[in-house]
């Protein structure tokens, strides 16, 4: 998949799961759930799906980040990785 289908993929998800998109300064758009910020960035070889439950570090770009994940993944894996993070 494309960087722009695995984001899109992962935000839909977001969005379905209840989650709500937000902007923060200098982290960008970010989603929030139950008290914790999440993010998914798409890297050169890779991307991951980003957490943190601390609003401070959400708005600084210091999230932990999760498994890094390869670009050839199906949107059903996809989906089922943000189901574990989020659910």
């Amino acid at each position: 998949m494309k960087k722009a289908d695995i984001k899109a993929v992962v935000e839909n998800r977001f969005r379905e799961l209840g989650a709500k998109q937000l902007e923060l300064y200098p982290s960008g758009i970010c989603w929030t759930m139950n008290g914790e910020f999440f993010k998914v960035s798409t890297l050169t070889d890779f991307w991951v799906l980003e957490w943190t439950d601390n609003h401070s570090y959400a708005s600084n770009y210091c999230f932990e980040d999760i498994s890094p994940m390869p670009y050839d993944i199906s949107e059903q894996e996809i989906i089922w990785q943000v189901d574990k993070l989020l659910l």
